[in-house]
């Protein structure tokens, strides 16, 4: 740990991930047939530290016997039981798709996308739809972030994004059909369906959600640019290279 400390988070963090090491432990007695003498049902600490602030972050450095200057922080754990952890755990599919940072760590700093996540906003999926309920006035008066800044990010996050392309099985049954391809990525589906292209030709949408295309080329290409629309103004492209030993993925 430097001068500067330990961010909070990382504190809490570490304490209870040791804490479940301590429950892995006592339920592997358990399992080889030994008695639990003990369980820990609440636990207390008293922590003599120094607090202090690098941008949005708490962080806190352990006093020194005889620090009279330090402050005293009281955290108290008890324990959670498994309905609780399921009603206060968001579902993982709210969170599908790239996380803020992934997506936009170009458009916002790092105390930016901070601020996001203080008000449970983690994935680009969770903006757009907070988007489209509240709008960025909302959304920017929550996070305290400038207007200006976050519809410029949100304007990032709404377009689509093209992670990966690769080959899709094909029966060969019909030997004059191009074998299909698969897109994945995000975004690619804005409500209805996209309008692809393959090398400027238009290409056959068989299969669209959000993160994944299926789509049918007019003719056989190893390599190439994919470009995707969702709507008018949002649109992106991306090259690919399949090889002529690609295997259907």
């Amino acid at each position: 740990m430097d001068d500067q400390g330990l961010p909070l988070e990382q504190f809490i963090q570490a304490l209870t991930s040791q804490l479940d090491r301590a429950q892995e432990t006592m339920a592997l007695k358990a399992r080889a047939g030994l008695p639990l003498t003990f369980a820990v049902k609440d636990l207390t600490i008293d922590l003599r530290t120094h607090v202090g602030m690098s941008g949005s972050v708490v962080h806190i450095r352990p006093a020194g016997p005889g620090d009279s200057e330090a402050s005293v922080i009281h955290l108290a754990l008890t324990t959670i039981t498994r309905p609780m952890m399921e009603e206060n755990t968001p579902s993982l599919d709210a969170e599908k798709g790239p996380s803020v940072q992934e997506a936009l760590g170009d458009k916002l700093g790092e105390d930016e996308v901070r601020r996001l996540e203080w008000a449970g906003i983690r994935s680009v999926s969770q903006l757009r739809e907070l988007q489209k309920q509240t709008g960025a006035d909302v959304i920017g008066r929550v996070s305290q972030l400038p207007v200006d800044r976050l519809r410029a990010a949100l304007a990032a996050a709404a377009a689509p994004h093209v992670s990966q392309i690769v080959a899709a099985p094909h029966d060969g049954e019909d030997g004059a059909s191009a074998p299909p391809l698969r897109i994945h990525g995000w975004n690619l589906r804005d409500g209805g369906v996209p309008a692809v292209r393959i090398g400027g030709r238009p290409a056959t949408v068989l299969h669209a959600t959000e993160t994944e295309l299926l789509v049918q080329p007019e003719a056989h290409a190893d390599a190439g640019t994919v470009e995707v629309e969702t709507a008018p103004g949002l649109s992106t492209a991306a090259s690919f290279d399949l090889g002529p030993e690609a295997e259907p993925a």
